[in-house]
């Protein structure tokens, strides 16, 4: 981590107006770093400084969340190649007919299949022809291209026959020195398009399976692009909104990352959608998926990232290491989850 973005953290904590009272946050700080027995990083990055946050115990600290998410109890490795892998996760989805954008064509490297065969580009121009064959032929009006193993929204692209030439100029080269699935560009449902039309924003479920078998929710998260960008990701300057794990409504104020600026949201910045009281559609469908996710890809521990189509909901990926704070600030702290002690790895 670079000195340009810590002390970007740095500057948002200094300039906060939402902090408690200088006394109480050294008391809170060195309590921490007491207790956990490491410095409590956590306490800045996390916004526990704030005074919504009125027990900072209850949250994860650094080393716990890593004991967690980098288990390799909690993450099988046989597991963790089909969550991983884009093309693999999408075939197996396909095999066992669980909803997930469509694989219209891939490509590795300068190989490029589509329809049953192998064409060879090697530059730009013939990756040109290949994706405008594939536009043509398909009847499919976008197509969203991702790394097999990207991971964060990295090296994820939108082309669309408009454009598609002017898109290849612009990254056509990184797409012929990898391996790229081409999926159908899925469609997003309009009440969700009220909030933000600009992505597809994901519900992202946290599922663990305990020493029992049984499959829990962690905690769930609507996660939204801003600033017209066609991705979600936080990574990418997106924020998420927690989701009440009941009922299905957002809470009232969605959360960016400190390295972004850590802005509250009660209202999209885009649109001044307000989030308060917000049903996500087909809620409970996309409960079950996750559930049904989490047997036919019994990893302990992972993050489903779900879209919301008019017909319901779809699965985009599942994430292996996922973060999970993001789920804990809508729960209130893991530390106080009661699977708190065997995620961790004590029981």
């Amino acid at each position: 981590m670079g000195l340009k973005e810590n002390y970007a953290k740095v500057k948002v904590f200094w300039n906060d107006s939402d902090k408690k009272p200088v006394l109480l946050m050294l008391k809170e700080f060195f309590g921490l770093w007491a207790i956990k027995k490491s410095f409590p990083i956590h306490y800045i990055i996390r916004f526990l400084y704030r005074n919504e946050y009125k027990n900072p115990y209850d949250y994860l600290d650094m080393k716990q969340y890593r004991s967690i998410i980098l288990s390799k109890k909690n993450n099988q490795e046989e597991y963790v190649h089909l969550l991983s892998d884009k093309f693999l996760f999408s075939l197996l989805c396909e095999k066992y007919g669980l909803p997930s954008p469509k694989v219209v064509s891939y490509n590795m490297n300068g190989s490029f299949f589509y329809n049953g065969k192998v064409q060879s580009a090697g530059i730009v121009e013939e990756l040109f022809e290949c994706f405008k064959n594939v536009l043509q032929t398909s009847g499919v009006k976008r197509l969203f291209i991702k790394s097999f193993c990207g991971y964060g929204g990295t090296e994820v692209f939108l082309l669309e026959y408009s454009s598609l030439k002017e898109d290849l100029k612009k990254f056509g080269n990184i797409i012929l020195t990898g391996a790229f699935v081409h999926q159908e560009g899925i469609v997003q449902h309009a009440e969700v398009n009220k909030i933000y039309p600009h992505s597809i924003n994901t519900l992202r479920v946290e599922t663990y399976i305990e020493n029992s078998g049984k499959i829990n929710i962690l905690g769930m998260v609507m996660r939204f692009g801003a600033g017209g960008k066609f991705v979600d990701n936080l990574s990418s300057g997106g924020f998420s909104v927690p989701v009440e794990p009941l009922t299905g409504n957002l809470m009232p104020k969605g959360l960016q990352r400190i390295r972004f600026g850590g802005n509250v949201y009660y209202r999209h910045p885009d649109t001044d959608f307000e989030f308060k009281g917000y049903k996500i559609p087909y809620f409970n469908e996309a409960r079950q998926l996750c559930l049904q996710l989490a047997q036919h890809i019994p990893n302990r521990l992972v993050g489903w990232d779900i879209a919301l189509t008019p017909n319901g909901p779809v699965v985009i990926e599942g994430n292996h290491t996922p973060g999970i704070m993001l789920g804990e600030i809508g729960y209130g702290g893991y530390v106080k989850h009661p699977l708190f002690n065997e995620m961790i790895g004590r029981t």
